[in-house]
């Protein structure tokens, strides 16, 4: 079921070695078809790079001269340069995006860095908790009235609004350079700014107190029909029966006398009436009595079980490498006639 269409192919990206959000940036590209060769310090790095995939790798030594003019020269044949470095280490490079412009005026320089290019903390050091706590969104994620505010995995700033934001901003400066003449650009993307713009619909609704700003809201962390539930064998089932009409459905297949109307009247008894209820059978029985039910239930999986998943299993969402579940490339791209192909195949 994988994608047959490579829309990136003959796209030619020089990916300096850096830490998590560019080499994802880079393994996008990769994944829909663009050639990325990656530019290692000899010696290697801190981190082991396991973000290779689909990737050629060369070393060089940044302080040798003789290094940097074939650099140079690479950058100049190039497409697109990934540049994980703080503000200003391309330039004492001799790597100056805007003179490189000048030379190979296709040219896209992607610079991904935490807080971006200009500002009163652009040349500061950061991590993924730091960039979600300064768009505001950090206490929302949190839940309602989390003190500390716990931060989540390093997937929000670090990896939305860094790698998978900054594919997106390529993939738009390449079609903006294909129909402008063939000019090129220097991208800022700020990992903070992309992740606020990620969160405009929290931005937007955030003063809408059913959705999170009180005790069993929405989307607080709390409330009875969106949240998760132990299960007997110690598991989770998620649940986010949040319409009224998935409400009921949720009840029905609990078979409780609860209604809609208890979700808002008495939330606290809600909660720990389906937390009996959910204690009484294990994970996958109430993954099979749920099936098809339309409910908004699903079991809360660990990373080690979700390829064995039936759905994912069947979509082929992850590839097996040793113990390990990877991810396939997602969106899939399909022409018309895949697409029915892959429809009507999955109805027989």
């Amino acid at each position: 079921m994988a994608t047959t269409i490579k829309p990136l192919i003959g796209v030619k990206v020089l990916e300096f070695g850096g830490l998590a959000p560019v080499p994802h940036c880079g393994l996008i590209l990769s994944d829909f078809g663009a050639e990325v060769t990656v530019i290692e310090k000899k010696g290697g790095g801190d981190v082991e790079q396991r973000l290779g995939r689909g990737k050629k790798f060369i070393h060089a030594n940044l302080k040798s001269k003789e290094d940097l003019m074939e650099i140079r020269k690479q950058c100049l044949k190039t497409d697109v340069i990934l540049d994980p470095y703080r503000p200003g280490v391309l330039e004492k490079l001799g790597l100056d995006p805007v003179e490189l412009l000048k030379e190979n005026k296709g040219l896209v320089v992607c610079r991904l860095t935490g807080y971006g290019q200009v500002g009163a903390m652009s040349q500061e050091a950061g991590h993924d908790i730091n960039y979600t706590a300064i768009t505001g969104l950090l206490p929302t994620i949190a839940g309602h009235n989390r003190n500390p505010p716990w931060p989540p995995a390093n997937l929000l700033a670090d990896f939305a609004g860094g790698g998978l934001t900054a594919a997106f901003g390529i993939v738009a400066a390449l079609l903006n350079r294909a129909n402008n003449g063939g000019k090129g650009c220097i991208i800022d993307a700020s990992m903070t700014e992309g992740l606020a713009y990620l969160g405009t619909f929290i931005t937007m609704y955030k003063d809408v107190d059913m959705l999170w700003n009180q005790p069993y809201a929405s989307f607080s962390g709390d409330c009875p029909i969106y949240r998760s539930y132990e299960t007997k064998d110690g598991k989770f089932m998620s649940v986010g029966s949040l319409e009224p009409r998935f409400n009921q459905i949720l009840f029905d297949v609990l078979d409780t006398e609860l209604t809609v109307g208890d979700v808002y009247e008495k939330p606290q008894e809600v909660v720990k009436e389906l937390e009996r209820i959910f204690k009484g059978k294990t994970r996958d029985e109430w993954t099979e009595i749920f099936k098809g039910k339309d409910a908004c239930v699903a079991p809360v999986l660990d990373i080690h079980e979700a390829g064995d998943f039936p759905h994912n299993k069947m979509r082929e969402t992850f590839t097996k490498d040793g113990t390990k579940w990877i991810p396939n490339p997602a969106p899939r791209l399909y022409t018309g006639d895949q697409f029915k192909a892959l429809t009507t195949k999955s109805k027989l």
